[in-house]
Parts: C-alpha cells; sequence; structure tokens
C-alpha cells in the first residue's frame, strides 16, 4: 500500500512539474542577412534581439548571421524553407523568392517619396502578409534600403552612355535585366557578394544602389559618379518560416511580432538619416552627382513603363499591380494617409 501511494504522489509531482518544464523551454531562430557587421540594419537588429530575448527572460532567442554568411538572398531563402535557418533580413531579390508579385513594389519610379510607399503599404497590410504567409513566411517588418542611384566610373547621363557602360545586375533580379534588355543595354550578372570584386578587376563599371549600401559593401572606392535621380526606393523586409513561428508558444509569438515592429519602425527611421548623411560623405570623398535633362528623364521613364507593362502576368497579376497602383491615386489625391 505504501509503495503504490508513494507511485501515485510521484506521478502527481511530475505532472505538476509539466507545465513548469514546458514553460521553461528555449527556442533559438536563427536568422541571415547579407548586410555586414556594424551596418546600420546590423545594427538594429542586435537591439532587437537582445530585447527579445530580455522580454522573454532567455526563453526566445535570435541569432543572427551577418555579411552573407549563410549565402546570397536565393540561397538563405532556400535554407529557411528547408528549416536550416528559421529567417532572414532580406532585400526585394530575396522577397521575390518567395513571392515574385512583391517585387511590384521596387518597380521604376513606382513611388515618389519615402510617405508615398510606407502609405500604401499600409493601406495594403494585410493583403501583402498574406501574400507572404500563403508561401509560409511569417513577415516581422520593413527594412527598406532607400532611394536607388546608379554609380559609375563613368559620367552617365543618356541611354546612349548607358550602352556604353559594364553595369551589373544582380543574377536573381528580374526587373534590371529586363530594363536592360528593353533600353538596349548589357547587364554583367554577378551576385551581391562579388561586386566589389567585379568594379576592382573592371568586370563591372556601374552599379545600382543607395548611397548607404554603396558604403556599407565598400564599392564607394571604385565609382567616381551618381546619376543625380531616382530610379526606385529599394524594399526590404525581415521574416521567418511559419513553421517555425508556429512552433513557439503564443505569448513568445506576441513579443516577437510586438518587439519586431518596434525596431523595424525604428530600422526605417535610421537608415533614411544614414542614407542622408551617406550621401554627404560620397560627396565629400570627390563622387559627383550628375543631373539628367528632363528630355533623358523621359527616355527613362518610358522604358521603365515598358518594364512595368511586361511584369503583369508574369512576376505579378494586374490585380495585384492596380492594388497598388490605386492606392498611390488615392494619397495624390489626400483620400491615403
Amino acid at each position: 500500500m505504501r509503495k503504490h501511494l508513494l507511485w501515485i504522489a510521484c506521478l502527481l509531482g511530475c505532472l505538476v512539474a509539466l507545465p513548469h518544464l514546458a514553460s521553461a523551454k528555449r527556442y533559438t531562430l536563427r536568422i541571415a542577412t547579407l548586410a555586414p557587421k556594424g551596418s546600420s540594419w546590423v545594427k538594429v537588429m542586435d537591439a532587437f534581439r537582445w530585447e527579445v530575448r530580455k522580454k522573454s527572460k532567455g526563453k526566445l532567442r535570435i541569432k543572427l548571421y551577418t555579411g552573407g554568411r549563410m549565402g546570397d538572398e536565393k540561397v538563405v531563402v532556400r535554407k529557411v524553407r528547408l528549416d536550416s535557418l528559421q529567417g532572414a533580413a532580406i532585400t526585394a531579390i530575396g522577397l521575390s523568392q518567395i513571392n515574385p508579385a512583391l517585387l511590384a513594389l521596387q518597380l521604376p519610379f513606382m513611388f515618389r517619396s519615402y510617405k508615398e510607399l510606407y502609405a500604401v503599404r499600409r493601406h495594403l497590410d494585410s493583403h501583402l502578409r498574406k501574400q507572404l504567409l500563403d508561401k509560409g513566411f511569417v513577415l516581422l517588418g520593413w527594412g527598406d534600403l532607400g532611394y536607388i542611384y546608379l554609380f559609375s566610373k563613368l559620367r552617365l547621363q543618356s541611354i546612349d552612355d548607358l550602352k556604353k557602360a559594364k553595369i551589373w545586375a544582380w543574377t536573381d533580379d528580374p526587373i534590371t535585366k529586363q530594363f536592360s534588355d528593353k533600353g538596349g543595354l548589357t547587364p554583367r550578372l554577378l551576385g551581391l557578394l562579388h561586386v566589389r570584386q567585379g568594379l576592382q578587376t573592371g568586370t563591372i563599371d556601374t552599379v545600382v544602389g543607395t548611397p548607404l549600401t554603396l558604403i556599407a559593401m565598400q564599392w564607394h572606392s571604385y565609382v567616381k559618379y551618381r546619376v543625380a535621380y531616382r530610379f526606385a526606393i529599394g524594399l526590404g523586409a525581415t521574416v521567418v518560416s511559419k513553421k517555425s513561428f508556429d512552433r513557439l508558444p503564443p505569448n513568445l509569438q506576441k513579443i516577437l511580432l510586438k518587439t519586431a515592429a518596434k525596431y523595424h519602425r525604428l530600422l526605417l527611421k535610421i537608415v533614411r538619416r544614414d542614407n542622408r548623411r551617406a550621401l554627404k560623405t560620397l560627396r565629400k570623398r570627390g563622387i559627383k552627382g550628375i543631373k539628367m535633362t528632363k528630355k533623358q528623364k523621359r527616355e527613362v521613364r518610358q522604358i521603365a513603363a515598358k518594364v512595368n507593362k511586361y511584369f503583369i502576368g508574369k512576376l505579378y497579376s494586374k490585380s495585384d499591380y492596380m492594388k497598388i497602383i490605386n492606392a498611390i491615386r488615392k494619397y495624390r489625391k489626400g483620400q491615403l494617409k
């Protein structure tokens, strides 16, 4: 009888302890990015992951792999799908590997300002999140790169000038490839991590990027000119796989989403500021801004219009494209905040 009572007592003790053991379980999200250590993106992500750890009392940890240690964005997205990574802080190129329709947000000359982009994204928030969720990814927040310009060793002003240039196109970037095709240009395809070497060796002499990216990736030493015309706003976001998110208890999901929202709002603000500072730094280093004439701008925009139209039914549906266009129209009429 004593042994029987002792066995029951032990069993009850184990049952009482089970919830505590479950609550003590720790989770780790491994997130990769091409952003180099010390860059604005990584500094904010470091603050984000430490606050998540603090708020979760160590139950949820984020391990960040920077500087392309896990490979280019196409590779990283594949690793997230295979669960060897749980998330990624990626550009539009990585996002297009998840859902190509998201590239519609980075089409040439789509948005006139950050405010316009942010207003449209807020308006389409549930739709954009669902697009990612349907592909098995949860959006933690947007982390854009900033205004995109052309930087070159050559003085570029016109389409004819561009035809003589060795323009870099990201291997997995369909927009730059199609823009080159429509404009009669011949791009040099390289992964992001090989661009610096390409500039050093002369394989390429012209790159597309933001002022901050140019400095962070150390490309600025190899260019002399900037075409002073904004071609697009570089898109970026942090995502985690739905299966890794679903493994988290509800309280940790809440901490992750709430903290991510806070730091991605901060990230957008810091990247805008640091791009302004980076542009001043480039000017001080002697990189000259080259203005285009109205006629030259019109020629470039005509090519861009052909590119945007070409991808309807290929990268994004007409419905998705028109959702963005209609939201932009509402914003410009003052009907969207």
